[in-house]
């Protein structure tokens, strides 16, 4: 009985672990070295349409068209899509690195798409506005 009692508070105590991480804090950042890296594309005209379109078509689905994490899929993904509004706070290289690497059901998207495209990303993420 007392077996059964200390496996049921272990569980409820994990759950609510689990829980508090997914909630409060992703704890998903870039190594100090990824996340130093400079965006080498200007931030003019044609990389943002360019970082706008790939959006479009790879992210917008999950993190919505305004960034907020909200978009059609979204609410079907773990870990939750991020609301890239908050993202604008993070470094270039930080986003551009997790973009990269991916983390769930978000992919790697250095599988898919070149570093000028994910730089160029890097860019639209960073207009967004909370």
């Amino acid at each position: 009985m007392h077996l059964e009692k200390a496996m049921t508070i272990g569980i409820g105590i994990l759950v609510v672990l689990i829980g508090a991480v997914a909630v409060f804090g992703h704890g998903w950042m870039a190594p100090a070295d990824a996340a130093a890296r400079k965006n080498p594309l200007p931030r003019d005209a044609a990389t943002l349409e360019q970082g706008r379109t790939i959006y479009a078509e790879h992210c917008a689905e999950c993190h919505g068209n305004s960034g907020r994490g909200d978009g059609p899929k979204a609410s079907r993904t773990w870990p939750a899509p991020a609301n890239l509004t908050i993202a604008v706070s993070h470094s270039p290289g930080d986003i551009a690195w997790k973009i990269e690497t991916g983390r769930g059901e978000m992919p790697a998207f250095r599988e898919k798409l070149s570093m000028p495209e994910i730089w160029a990303v890097t860019h639209w993420i960073r207009t967004f506005k909370r």
